[in-house]
């Protein structure tokens, strides 16, 4: 019974997706209140303009900007519209569809420590697609813009419904809010174990019922995806072992 409680492993979840899209000044940025419109007019107004080869301001250009981000593809009025590559100065990398001067339509966001998300932009930030992590974990699903309230940073996070893909080959299948799995969900063992339920953060804390390939279940708490609080173990022949569960093992029963 201990090895079937401790073969649920803590899982590791690193799906914050920052919003690296915003080196370009007025570019990238989502939506902006009026008075973020204010702010960001005194910070264009110190700046050069783009020096652009090509056809500006409607056309096929090349052009550099301030600070040193590279843009080549269609020019709609002075801004990206239509197919373009930006390049950012620090090695990250956007290809895709623009419209009035934001990611908008299919692309694909490259990052310089070879993160990638590809799939659909709105207004310069992700909204559903598939994000390939460094360490080769997966997210596939949908996004929605988060405002951080305390340094008033936006970022597109996993939001809605969606699946999380381990390296060691485990996943999550389920609803995720603000980058994080929260509310019903399945998290699928590659050994084939299979705990559904009510999940409530990152790490994987959760309300649940587990089956095991031996058949034995287990209905109650997980905290960092192993049995840890009121619980109940069943074997295969339907005997129940009600307790307390502590770091994946019985505690007081």
């Amino acid at each position: 019974m201990v090895q079937d409680v401790s073969s649920i492993q803590k899982l590791g979840m690193a799906i914050l997706v920052a919003a690296a899209i915003g080196g370009a000044g007025h570019l990238f940025n989502p939506q902006p209140s009026m008075a973020q419109q204010k702010e960001e007019t005194k910070k264009e107004e110190g700046k050069r303009p783009p020096i652009c080869q090509g056809n500006p301001p409607t056309g096929r250009v090349k052009c550099n900007y301030e600070g040193g981000d590279n843009y080549e593809g269609s020019f709609v009025n002075g801004l990206p519209d239509g197919s373009g590559v930006y390049v950012y100065a620090n090695g990250d990398r956007y290809e895709g569809q623009f419209r009035n001067g934001v990611p908008n339509g299919r692309g694909t966001f490259i990052f310089k420590d070879d993160g990638r998300y590809t799939g659909v932009f709105q207004d310069g930030t992700m909204r559903s697609g598939t994000v390939v992590f460094p360490n080769g974990e997966r997210y596939v699903g949908d996004f929605a813009v988060v405002r951080n309230i305390q340094t008033n940073a936006i970022s597109s996070q996993p939001a809605g419904r969606g699946q999380f893909f381990y390296s060691n080959g485990d996943r999550y299948e389920g609803q995720f809010f603000a980058g994080s799995p929260f509310g019903p969900g399945v998290l699928v063992r590659v050994d084939g174990t299979r705990c559904s339920g009510r999940f409530f953060n990152q790490e994987l804390d959760a309300s649940v019922t587990c089956t095991f390939p031996n058949g034995t279940r287990y209905e109650g708490e997980l905290r960092k995806g192993v049995p840890h609080g009121v619980g109940t173990m069943i074997d295969a022949s339907g005997r129940r072992f009600p307790g307390v569960f502590r770091n994946g093992k019985p505690g007081l029963s």
